[in-house]
């Protein structure tokens, strides 16, 4: 009989966090906590109007 395997298998680990922490707004360069669920793209700047961008 073949013996099974004991490692964690292909699936591997967790992938990551999710998301950026904060969204930054690319004008005035306000930031802000990022929500989760609703991506920084979607998200007006509360100082300036524009457009969110996630943070790196």
């Amino acid at each position: 009989m073949s013996q099974r395997g004991r490692g964690r298998g292909r699936g591997g680990g967790r992938q990551g966090t999710g998301g950026p922490k904060e969204c930054v707004c690319p004008k005035c360069g306000i930031r802000i906590p990022h929500v989760r669920g609703v991506p920084c793209l979607n998200t007006d700047c509360p100082k300036c109007g524009s457009k969110m961008m996630p943070s790196n």
